[in-house]
């Protein structure tokens, strides 16, 4: 079968979810033995238009200037009917993780067969970055997004989500019908078990003496590390030896570097930027606890269980997906509102609670191997391209526009 997954980001560098979802799926597909090639848009306009992702994978790029309105859009759709007319006779199937480059192809003129993979909604993630500037512009674009995303989301034969939460938001934002999504939870590759005597040989390294707290964020404002810094604030009081971790980078990192000196924390809150994946998992392995203080916007959560695989338990805020993800064990927290008090509230509780760190290391890794393995994703996810393959999907509701 001639397999073609369409994206907007690339798959030749993990920087987040979408890439790691992206790059799992193409692994998964290679090793069901199908012939598979990605189209995505050039993550930068002096990208090459083609890269060899190996095992004779091909990536081709549409040209982007990277703007992100109307003009972009309008590139991407040119540049897509002039791919199309070249290469879309080489596939039977499509596989869409995102919806513009998707947008582009299908007005270019694709009528393929598709699988469309649903992470979360583009538009509500427009709108949540300009809640600060909220006028009639930005209402508008939201709005267009969203009709996008809807003839996008109805056009395909099949749908599919990591979490309960986003297929009923198919349902009660695009009027989807469960039947025809299928669920699949994300998974992740548990790293190596670390000894005690290395992780203390790791923490000394890093200088980590007392209990330490990390995250793992895009500094932006929909995933509230604000909240995190506010928290550390609250509880400087009565854990004054906890430290806290901030890894990543984004639009909000002056910002919150601001806030945490502003609240006196900026001597226990460390902002480590973008660092490469060895070094999160080092850091993650080395801590206590993590945090997820999402304000909006979480369909899965894929770093609970990241965290959870390095023996980390979770407080998270009660958003999406994190109800479910975090709640599915016991270790875990989710905090009883979308606030810091209630951020600070969870994490004391669980700093206060004594357990066995090598137990609850084993406990989680183990939590994690049976419910959010990559073997069970993979299964449920070649059965969906399958059944769209055998034409066991529901026909096409309504032609993208």
């Amino acid at each position: 079968m001639r397999i073609l997954l369409v994206a907007d980001v690339s798959a030749e560098k993990v920087l987040g979810g979408a890439e790691r979802m992206l790059v799992h799926h193409v692994r998964a597909l290679m090793h069901s033995r199908h012939h598979l090639a990605v189209l995505t848009r050039q993550p930068q306009p002096d990208a090459p238009l083609t890269i060899d992702l190996g095992h004779g994978v091909t990536e081709y790029r549409l040209p982007f200037g990277g703007d992100k309105g109307p003009r972009g859009l309008l590139q991407l759709k040119h540049e897509a009917g002039i791919w199309w007319r070249q290469y879309g006779r080489e596939f039977d199937v499509v596989v869409g993780e995102q919806p513009f480059v998707m947008w582009a192809l299908l007005r270019a003129g694709c009528r393929l067969p598709r699988l469309q993979v649903v992470h979360s909604f583009a538009y509500q993630e427009y709108a949540t970055r300009h809640g600060l500037d909220w006028d009639l512009k930005h209402r508008l674009v939201t709005a267009a997004m969203r009709h996008l995303e809807g003839g996008i989301y109805r056009s395909a034969q099949r749908l599919l989500v990591l979490s309960r939460h986003m297929r009923r938001e198919l349902e009660v934002c695009f009027d989807i019908r469960e039947a025809r999504v299928a669920l699949a939870p994300g998974g992740v590759d548990l790293p190596p078990a670390l000894s005690a005597q290395k992780r203390t040989a790791l923490r000394r390294e890093l200088g980590w003496q007392g209990p330490v707290v990390v995250t793992l964020r895009n500094l932006v404002p929909r995933t509230g590390v604000d909240m995190l810094v506010q928290a550390a604030a609250m509880l400087r009081h009565e854990w004054p030896d906890v430290r806290w971790c901030v890894i990543g980078g984004g639009a909000l990192a002056e910002p919150l570097g601001w806030l945490a000196r502003q609240l006196g924390v900026d001597d226990i809150v460390e902002f480590t930027g973008y660092l490469p994946e060895e070094d999160v998992v080092r850091r993650m392995q080395a801590a206590d606890a993590f945090m997820l203080p999402t304000r909006s916007l979480e369909g899965f959560g894929l770093v609970t269980i990241e965290a959870n695989a390095c023996g980390l338990p979770v407080v998270a805020t009660p958003v999406g997906g994190n109800i479910e993800v975090a709640s599915s064990s016991p270790d875990n927290r989710v905090a009883a509102a979308v606030s810091p008090e209630a951020l600070a509230e969870a994490m004391g509780d669980l700093l206060a609670k004594k357990v066995s760190h090598a137990a609850r290391v084993k406990r989680l890794r183990a939590h994690i191997g049976e419910h959010f393995s990559w073997p069970g994703h993979d299964n449920t996810f070649l059965e969906a391209v399958e059944a769209v393959v055998d034409g066991l999907a529901e026909p096409m509701e309504a032609e993208a526009s």
